[in-house]
This record gives structure tokens, C-alpha cells and sequence, in this order.
């Protein structure tokens, strides 16, 4: 984690100094400061619209989720001071560069919860557990101790026994 931490400033330093050489110092803390002041402003009216569109019907409840959240953290990167975190926070501001990446996150988020409801179902003793009506694996790869003899039960004797009203009864009518 250090070792990221110290990139991510060395390329806000480079980025700093290769604008700086390209217009001056003064202006590159102009455009940091201009870039900080337009993404904020830029993702409270993107979150804005969200919000309203949500209210008005035309966006999904999981939609408005994603654009939610990407929308603030596009402002909490555009909020600290770089050229690299806040061309980051606008990337995330623009809608059609919002939408894809809402639409990777969700992806990657639905296989990480499946792989994880499945990593917790095996962990657990559920997964050990048979029934005694069969199983899903084939003939030869039976557990040792699964049982070979298992009660089977015709549907006419099912439909006989439905069509009954007491235990000494017949299909035919009452005993004597």
C-alpha cells in the first residue's frame, strides 16, 4: 500500500511540473484550482439530475445507486488538489463514461457475491448434507455412505391412498 501511495504522488508531481513547464507555475495552480472548483460543481449538478430523474420515474433504483456513488467519489477526487485525480473525478462526471463504468462495477460486484455465496455455502455444513431421494452426482460417484435401497412409491398407491378416508378403507368402499 505505500508503494501505490508514493506512485499516485509521483504522478501528481510529474503531472504538476510537465503543465507547469508547459504554462508556468502560476497558471498550473490557477487550473488545479479551477479543476477543483468545476468538478465540484460539475458532480453536485450531475448528482442533482440523478436525483431528480429518480424522483420523476425515469431512472431505476440501481441506476440511481451506481450514479449516486460513483458521482460522489468523482467529487472527493476532484476535490484534492491534481491534474490527475480530477481528470479521474471528470472521467466519472461525464455520463457516457459513468454508465460504462457503472456497468463494469456491477458485473464485477454480481460475480463477487456469487463467488462469495458460494465460498460460504461449501464452507458450511450444508454443503455435506445428502437427502435420502437422490442427489445430482452420477451413478459411480456416490458417497460411501449413501444409502443403494431407497423406498419408491407408485402414483396409482399414492392416488389410492388420497381417494381413502380412513386407514381401514378401500378404494371400492368401507369395510365391514
Amino acid at each position: 500500500m505505500p508503494l501505490l501511495l508514493f506512485a499516485y504522488f509521483a504522478l501528481e508531481v510529474l503531472a504538476f511540473i510537465g503543465v507547469a513547464k508547459l504554462i508556468g507555475v502560476g497558471w498550473a495552480l490557477l487550473a488545479v484550482l479551477g479543476l477543483m472548483v468545476l468538478g465540484g460543481f460539475l458532480a453536485s449538478v450531475s448528482l442533482r439530475g440523478a436525483l431528480l430523474s429518480a424522483a420523476e420515474g425515469r431512472s431505476t433504483i440501481g441506476k440511481l445507486a451506481g450514479d449516486s456513488a460513483l458521482l460522489m467519489v468523482a467529487w472527493v477526487l476532484c476535490m484534492v488538489p491534481g491534474f490527475v485525480t480530477s481528470f479521474a473525478g471528470l472521467l466519472m462526471i461525464f455520463p457516457p463514461t459513468r454508465a460504462l463504468m457503472r456497468r463494469s462495477i456491477s458485473a464485477q460486484a454480481q460475480r463477487s457475491m456469487e463467488e462469495f455465496g458460494m465460498r460460504a455455502y461449501e464452507a458450511s455444513p450444508m454443503s455435506t448434507m445428502r437427502t435420502s431421494y437422490g442427489t445430482f452426482t452420477p451413478e459411480g460417484q456416490m458417497r460411501a455412505d449413501a444409502h443403494e435401497d431407497h423406498e419408491v412409491i407408485d402414483a396409482d398407491e399414492l392416488e389410492r391412498w388420497y381417494r381413502m378416508d380412513g386407514p381401514g378403507d378401500t378404494p371400492e368402499g368401507r369395510q365391514p
